[in-house]
């Protein structure tokens, strides 16, 4: 519903709670004379602007997290997690101070009826206003017409699966006492992957972006793991990685490729070590959806949310995402005049409309252990 379909069912406390807050009189003399200077106030772009000027960074967070999801309703205790997850750690407030100011902004407001009573609504087109202010300082740098090359990986990460179930299939392959396909097997089942891989060749710490993301690259890491979560593969105790009966059934499968799949169970893994990924993944659905933006406005916008992560800098966490994205063929990368831009793919642009990161769980933590 509309911020006016929503002040009509308001009652009058709350009406009047909203005229204080927005520096007006609440002695008027009706609902109706309430009603009618609250949408003076709220349907203005200039004051919408300069209420989102003034946020806090906690309150900036905290309208990220209502505005974005494709929730259209939250329970309060919905909104009180949103509240803990915009408050930093040292930062000094409470979650629900936050909700009780976005109702006073009229930005969020209570059911009226049996069936929503208890759940909390941002209005439609108070919504679609406020994402538009949201993402406006950030659509500076588009590119009109196409780069000049690009890259689109779009269902290649499911080819590379059933590349590695039938090369289990066909040989015996060995696994070291880490756990880890030996190299020279790496190196030759790399050979049949759409993309170049190399086995990881430096030496330090690896940790905390899935089961075997120590002893893999980025992307066959995320297949490997993918491939063990769903039970195509299995480690038998004498060392040996087997294909399992319903691995060799996805062998033979000629149905579409399940990469939306791939997709769901990267960010369950990828939420973790990095928890911000949800409102993430739709701040670049958002910039890049229909469009060519350059990837320093991405990163521009989404930086507040990036925590460095052990030895992962924001910058290097930044690029490992956007790289995972371009291999799960959620966006392509291109590059014109020295810079880089992305674009959601037709499946990207999919994916982010039914796919919510909010709702995705993190994998079990007993997944991480060998």
């Amino acid at each position: 519903m509309r911020v006016a379909d929503w002040l009509t069912y308001a009652d009058v406390d709350q009406l009047k709670e909203m005229n204080r807050f927005y520096g007006l009189s609440p002695n008027h003399h009706s609902k109706h004379d309430m009603i009618c200077t609250l949408l003076g106030q709220m349907g203005r772009k200039t004051k919408l602007q300069q209420m989102i000027h003034e946020l806090s960074s906690s309150e900036h967070r905290f309208l990220e997290l209502i505005l974005l999801d494709h929730h259209v309703a939250y329970t309060m205790e919905e909104l009180l997690g949103r509240g803990r997850m915009a408050l930093r750690k040292g930062e000094e407030g409470h979650p629900r101070s936050l909700v009780v100011r976005a109702l006073k902004r009229g930005w969020l407001f209570p059911g009226f009826s049996a069936q929503n009573r208890d759940l909390y609504h941002v209005p439609t087109d108070l919504k679609r206003k406020l994402i538009d202010l949201l993402t406006a300082p950030f659509l500076n740098d588009i590119l009109q017409g196409q780069p000049d090359g690009y890259r689109n990986e779009m269902n290649l990460m499911w080819n590379d699966l059933i590349q590695l179930l039938g090369f289990t299939q066909r040989e015996i392959v060995r696994l070291t006492q880490e756990g880890a396909i030996y190299k020279q097997q790496q190196k030759r089942l790399f050979q049949t992957f759409s993309v170049v891989t190399h086995p990881l060749d430096q030496r330090g710490s690896r940790f905390g972006f899935g089961r075997s993301y120590h002893l893999y690259p980025d992307r066959f890491s995320l297949l490997y793991d993918f491939a063990y979560y769903q039970g195509y593969i299995e480690e038998s105790e004498n060392g040996i990685l087997c294909l399992t009966k319903k691995g060799r059934g996805k062998c033979t499968d000629t149905s579409e490729p399940q990469s939306q799949e791939l997709y769901r169970f990267w960010i369950r893994l990828y939420r973790r070590p990095i928890e911000s990924l949800p409102i993430i993944l739709r701040w670049i659905g958002l910039l890049a959806q229909q469009r060519w933006i350059a990837l320093d406005e991405v990163y521009r916008a989404i930086r507040s949310w990036i925590t460095a992560y052990y030895n992962e800098t924001e910058d290097s966490l930044f690029q490992k995402l956007i790289q995972m994205l371009l291999h799960l063929g959620v966006i392509q990368l291109g590059e014109k005049h020295d810079k880089y831009y992305i674009n959601l793919t037709e499946h990207g642009h999919k994916w982010m409309s039914l796919i919510s990161g909010f709702e995705e769980r993190a994998i079990e933590k007993d997944f991480y252990i060998w």
